[in-house]
């Protein structure tokens, strides 16, 4: 499960890295450009190509339709069956850049240790994922997103189950350009990334109030 993530970094090297010429995003400037933890919910910056890579800024969280509450991860095993991920798959792929991202270890009895994740490879990497536009509680059209997670990987076994996709700077084409083939995008939701990991203990917390608590519910897809 991917639930919140860090994003440290200058605008003008995101462009830099993801060589965005268009940059669509004209009132987020060097020196307003958020920079910090992201949640669920909130709007984060992804990229996405049209007729060139761009970054947008999504609302991230699909909303459940008929009911209260948002989807942030899509499986990987899954997300080309399911009806509220398998259009987006095909067709509305992003990457969403991090340098981090966060999960918490069950250490029982009611209690999780939170930790830190990079890479040492990368100091700014991608994690995958789909978007798709949304209509929200006012009947409005707003774009949102999701993080696409797999099974766990080297050290990140240790800690959790599950882990965000990570997409290498190689496969940045391939997974943006919607006229790929879909079996070599598949070929990424099963590959190992082989990176190694950096993780940082944070902290140990009751497990009630964390990310993982308050999205339970998305395990489920």
């Amino acid at each position: 499960m991917c639930g919140r993530f860090l994003l440290n970094y200058d605008i003008e090297e995101i462009f830099r890295k993801y060589n965005i010429r268009s940059q669509e995003i004209i009132k987020y400037t060097k020196g307003d450009f958020y920079q910090g933890d992201f949640y669920p919910s909130s709007h984060i910056p992804i990229i996405l190509e049209s007729e060139e890579k761009i970054l947008k800024l999504a609302k991230w969280g699909f909303p459940l339709i008929g009911k209260k509450g948002t989807v942030i991860n899509a499986r990987a095993e899954s997300i080309k069956h399911r009806p509220m991920f398998k259009n987006s798959f095909y067709s509305a792929r992003c990457l969403i850049p991090v340098n981090m991202f966060y999960e918490w270890k069950d250490e029982g009895n009611k209690r999780k240790t939170k930790y830190k994740i990079g890479l040492q490879e990368n100091s700014l990497f991608s994690l995958g994922g789909i978007y798709k536009v949304s209509i929200d509680e006012n009947s409005n059209e707003q774009m949102t997103v999701v993080i696409i997670t797999t099974e766990s990987e080297g050290d990140m076994k240790d800690i959790h189950s599950r882990m965000p996709l990570i997409v290498k700077d190689n496969e940045i084409d391939l997974w943006l350009n919607g006229s790929s083939s879909i079996k070599y995008v598949e070929e990424i939701l099963r590959s190992n990334t082989n990176y190694k990991f950096v993780i940082e203990k944070c902290e140990t917390e009751k497990a009630k109030g964390t990310d993982n608590e308050k999205y339970e519910q998305l395990k489920l897809f």
